[in-house]
Formats: C-alpha cells, structure tokens, sequence
C-alpha cells in the first residue's frame, strides 16, 4: 500500500510542475483521450487512501463528451457495461441539467449548473505505460483537491471501448 501511494503521489508531484509535459508514465490526457466512456476501477486500500468518500457507492461509469457534458452513474451493483449500451443509458439524461467539464492541461473542471457555486477541481493523469497489476496503461487517475491545496479522493478509470 506504501508503495502504491508513493506512485501515485510521485506521478501526480511530476506531472503537477510539469502541466503539460509527458513522463515516460504518463501526463495529462489530450482532448481525444478522455473522450468516451470510463468505468471505475478499485484502488487497493482505496477506503484508506481517500481521506473522504463523496460517492459512496462502489461502481461507478462516466462518460466525457465531445460538446463538453460529462454523465455519471453510480450502483451498488458491478455490470460489465458496453459503450453502446453506457450511450443509450446516458441519452436519456437531460442534457441542460448535465454538468459541463473543461480540460486544461493537468486539471479537469467540472461545473453543475443546477448546484450553485458548484465545481469540481481534478488532477488527471494518463498512464502511458503499466506501473503495477492495477495502474496500467491508458488508465486514467483522477485526484480531487479540496480547494487548499490538500488531494482528498483519488478515482482510477479504466476506457470502455
């Protein structure tokens, strides 16, 4: 558990003063490569390592849009969910009421008009390479500041394709 901490944090620290720039590990995401439908993938330890858990249940699936909305679903049951089938899910979604996300560089922002003063801050990284038999490749990580400074919530993606 140390370990994996200590990648995690190592990999967020260099591609935090890096923005931009790519590590051999991996580096923020293009546009392109976070577009799609992502499912959550468990963290070792991940009730240890979060210091909060604002979306208690266990499963979870995301899809990022080109039009900048970004869709989210949560259940206490695991499904082994096509793209197609997360698409036809979401669809049914109201699109004003869906938050909006911005990319830039490093960090991921997501607004939710319906909430006032709502705004999600994230720290993103892609990872270009296989790190360990969880963190591999094209897996996304996801780091929740809590507006200090201070990672409060990590969620590890997996692209559904």
């Amino acid at each position: 558990m140390k370990k994996t901490l200590l990648i995690l944090l190592t990999l967020f620290s260099v591609s935090i003063f890096a923005q931009e720039n790519k590590s051999e590990a991996g580096g923020p995401p293009k546009l392109t490569e976070l577009i799609g439908f992502w499912k959550k993938v468990e963290i070792p330890n991940e009730e240890k390592l979060n210091q909060v858990n604002p979306w208690p249940q266990k499963y979870q699936w995301f899809a990022f849009y080109e039009d900048g909305k970004v869709y989210s679903m949560m259940s206490d049951k695991d499904y082994d969910y096509t793209s197609k089938e997360l698409k036809e899910i979401f669809s049914v979604l109201p699109f004003d009421k869906t938050p909006d996300y911005k990319l830039n560089g490093q960090f991921l922002s997501i607004d939710n008009k319906e909430i006032k003063d709502y705004e999600e801050i994230w720290g993103v990284n892609l990872f270009a390479l296989d790190v360990n038999e969880f963190l591999k490749k094209g897996n996304l990580i996801m780091s929740l500041d809590d507006g200090k400074g201070n990672v409060i919530y990590y969620r590890l993606l997996k692209k559904i394709e």
